[in-house]
């Protein structure tokens, strides 16, 4: 292992699932404590986890973490993000998004930096038991260390518009504990929603294997986000849609969450999220 990589200090801002999972999964391979802060939105249920875990003496603020880190880790829900309000980053410091649906150019915008890669894995579980796959745009060899260090299987896509699809290689595990991703009828909504990216066909098939066989319902709300984008595929596929036209509803939920005027959820999803 690159012990210099060990000694870059890590911003983590929301400790949600994915975040837990994130830090969780550098402590399992030895990352120092005191390399790692983090932040999250005042929940009361983070906190319980965040103490459960032992990680209370992480938690920072957004000014020290953007001082003080040498990477910026972006793992709240796009939702939020606007929220966060402008970093002020005047260098090209590193900025890992696990964002769906928040491109580049927005990043920029708030952030300030230059230097951003954009990742969208499979849910917290699947990065704690490293088996977690992902699709990433574009290539940054220093992010594609922590990739390596987090177990990920990922993939370089070669513009950011595939990673559209790449948001929806992430919900599949979850997708498919509702429907049959081996008959004919979704495996030619695959292929249709694919059209040319081959990365997507590929994490289509590595999808079927992180379906659990038991405690489904559990999995599923790990992968979901209230008003996020599997949400909206499992709430489609709920209402008696296919799974095309499921998949084409989290295509439009991804495109809603990264417009902020658009980006609008119930006040029961906020109560989720607030949860979360």
């Amino acid at each position: 292992m690159n012990k210099e990589l060990f000694k870059n200090k890590l911003g983590i801002i929301g400790a949600g699932n994915i975040g837990l999972s994130l830090i969780l999964k550098l402590l399992e391979k030895g990352y120092p404590e005191d390399n790692i802060k983090l932040t999250y939105r005042g929940s009361i249920f983070t906190f319980e986890k965040l103490y459960d875990n032992n990680l209370v003496d992480m938690i920072s603020d957004n000014a020290r973490i953007v001082d003080e880190s040498d990477i910026i880790i972006l793992s709240v829900p796009p939702q939020a993000f606007k929220q966060i309000g402008d970093f002020g980053i005047t260098d090209d410091k590193l900025v890992i998004s696990f964002m769906a649906g928040i491109s580049i150019d927005e990043i920029k915008k708030q952030t300030g930096s230059n230097n951003i890669i954009r990742i969208i894995p499979t849910g917290p579980d699947t990065i704690l038991d490293s088996t977690s796959i992902a699709g990433a745009y574009p290539s940054n060899g220093l992010a594609e260390e922590f990739f390596k260090l987090w177990d990920m299987e990922y993939y370089i896509v070669g513009d950011e518009d595939k990673m559209d699809l790449m948001v929806l290689a992430g919900c599949l595990p979850a997708v498919y504990c509702k429907v049959d991703a081996d008959s004919k009828e979704n495996i030619d909504a695959i292929r249709k929603i694919a059209g040319d990216c081959t990365e997507f066909i590929e994490l289509s098939q590595k999808a079927k294997n992180l379906v659990p066989k038991n405690n489904k319902d559990e999995f599923i709300e790990k992968f979901s986000t209230p008003g996020g984008i599997t949400a909206a595929i499992i709430r489609s596929l709920d209402d008696g849609n296919d799974l095309y036209d499921s998949l084409l509803k989290g295509l439009e939920r991804n495109k809603q969450v990264s417009n902020p005027e658009n980006n609008l959820i119930s006040p029961e999803a906020v109560a989720d999220l607030i949860k979360k």
